[in-house]
C-alpha cells in the first residue's frame, strides 16, 4: 500500500499517473482515510512523504517508496540504482526532498513538462 497526500495535487497527479502502471499490485491510500498513527507513521510524517507498506512488512518512503514502486510498475532501473550505486539513494532522497518541499512549484512543472490531464 501506498500512502500519500490527499490534498495535494502534486501527489494526486503522480498517484494517477502510478496507479495505471501498476493496477492491481499496489493500494493507493490518502493519508486522511487512516488513523493518526499507522503501522508506526503518525499524520506529520505522512505530510512529508509518501509511505510504501510491503507484503513483507518493510515501511519505505521518500525516493526509495518511489524506487520500490517503480520496481512494481515493470521500471526496475530506479531501484536498481538506488540500492548498487554509491551515493545514488542518498542524491535521490535530496532530490526527493527538494521536490517535497516545494511540491506547488514542481506540480506547475510537471503539467508543463507531461502535458497529459492525470489528476
Amino acid at each position: 500500500m501506498l500512502v500519500y497526500d490527499g490534498d495535494c495535487s502534486f501527489c494526486k497527479y503522480w498517484v494517477n499517473r502510478w496507479r495505471r502502471k501498476t493496477g492491481n499490485k499496489v493500494k493507493y491510500t490518502p493519508f486522511q482515510e487512516l488513523p493518526e498513527e499507522f503501522r508506526g507513521t503518525t499524520h506529520a510524517q505522512f505530510r512529508k512523504s509518501v509511505y510504501l507498506f510491503t507484503k513483507y512488512g518493510q515501511r519505505l518512503h521518500g525516493a526509495e517508496a518511489v524506487a520500490a514502486l517503480l520496481h512494481l510498475s515493470g521500471h526496475s532501473t530506479w531501484n536498481w540504482l538506488y540500492h548498487r550505486l554509491p551515493l545514488a539513494g542518498k542524491v535521490a532522497e535530496v532530490g526527493y526532498r527538494l521536490v517535497a518541499d516545494n511540491r506547488d512549484f514542481f506540480f506547475k512543472l510537471t503539467k508543463l513538462v507531461f502535458r497529459d490531464n492525470s489528476r
